[in-house]
């Protein structure tokens, strides 16, 4: 009668993967939504504060060139270029810091894919060991239909 340890067998492997793919697509959904309020806290938070950064950089620069009077003679170094690499260098820093920050986005995204996988995974091993539980009942009462008495016999 080992085929009914089999059939429970097979059916709670089936209950067990069915639960471990509900907690990776919970934990997915997490990470999905932690890798958005990511974005969020950039665009929000930090871009905001690098720009006015920059701005008060900006500024200071200005009055330190203005304090130290303007001298022409110099290739290069005028009060205008200095300004101007200022702000391709601030652009530069603003691009860079938006790129990480996609980045970042869809590491946290592929991250939850992944986890989404596992948890079909999970589920699928769950249905294995169900297959396999059924097939080797159906195995040991073929093997033992004299003893069993079985239908199939």
């Amino acid at each position: 009668m080992a085929f009914f340890g089999n059939i429970l067998g097979g059916l709670a492997a089936k209950q067990i993967g069915r639960y471990n793919q509900q907690l990776y697509s919970q934990q997915a959904a997490i990470e999905k939504r932690n890798a958005e309020i990511k974005v969020e806290t950039f665009e929000n938070i930090e871009l905001p504060r690098l720009l006015k950064q920059q701005e008060r950089d900006k500024s200071s620069l200005l009055v330190n060139l203005l304090k130290s009077g303007v001298d022409i003679d110099r290739v290069g170094e005028t009060p205008y270029l200095m300004m101007l690499d200022q702000n391709i260098e601030n652009a530069f820093d603003v691009s860079i810091a938006r790129y990480n920050s996609r980045v970042t986005y869809q590491n946290e995204v592929n991250r939850s894919l992944l986890t989404q996988a596992r948890g079909r995974g999970e589920a699928f091993k769950g249905d294995l060991a169900f297959r396999t539980g059924i097939a080797k009942a159906g195995g040991d009462i073929y093997t033992n239909r004299e003893e069993y008495r079985s239908l199939l016999s």
